[in-house]
């Protein structure tokens, strides 16, 4: 088994590299698709106090001491696959004796997870359960109004507040705001309708 780690990647963004390096990597093994697999922890790449993540990338090939002759053919791949991935990229070789790899397989499983035997969620609503009421509730809408004019009107007419008389009256337009906001159309209608009597 040969596994590469990628140590201080995105796991997410793992995922879409090593869709394109395994088949790279697998040729250049010349491997079965079972026998290379990768490893992307989440992690950090960490300097005197400075996550380096995206900056640095460490990459960690373990495999058995008779593939130690393609290990620069291996690490060009590498380094070419993952040149957008980081600005600066590590790459070390880790060789092992395949007497002491021991691999266990479940025959009542795949070996595998794959598009043609993982079941995937359906997480976006059905057309027949929507509910425009329940949907308006979940996601409310940005305020999207102009609450500034406002507070600087208060600060025009009120050169001399203290701070908590400035607190207190920013607080009070954002009350107003926030309850205007969430109220139903048809408060809103009744709120116009007193307006304008």
């Amino acid at each position: 088994m040969i596994t590469v780690s990628l140590l201080g990647m995105d796991y997410y963004e793992a995922i879409n590299q090593t869709k394109l390096l395994h088949k790279k990597l697998k040729e250049a093994y010349g491997v079965e698709d079972n026998e290379l697999e990768f490893f992307a922890p989440d992690s950090f790449i960490i300097h005197d106090g400075f996550e380096q993540t995206s900056f640095r990338l460490n990459v960690k090939v373990e495999a058995p001491y008779d593939e130690q002759d393609k290990e620069e053919m291996v690490r060009d791949i590498i380094f070419e696959s993952l040149k957008n991935v980081a600005i600066h990229i590590r790459v070390v070789f880790n060789y092992f004796d395949p007497e002491h790899e021991y691999i266990k397989i479940d025959p009542d499983y795949p070996e595998y997870m794959n598009d043609k035997n993982t079941v995937k969620a359906d997480d976006h609503d059905h057309e027949d359960d929507f509910d425009p009421a329940e949907y308006d509730e979940i996601h409310d809408e940005p305020y999207m109004g102009d609450i500034i004019s406002e507070f600087d009107d208060y600060i025009k007419e009120n050169p001399d507040a203290s701070n908590e008389e400035v607190y207190a009256a920013l607080a009070g337009i954002r009350d107003k705001v926030t309850a205007s906001h969430h109220e139903t159309d048809e408060d809103q209608q009744a709120f116009e309708d007193a307006e304008a009597d």
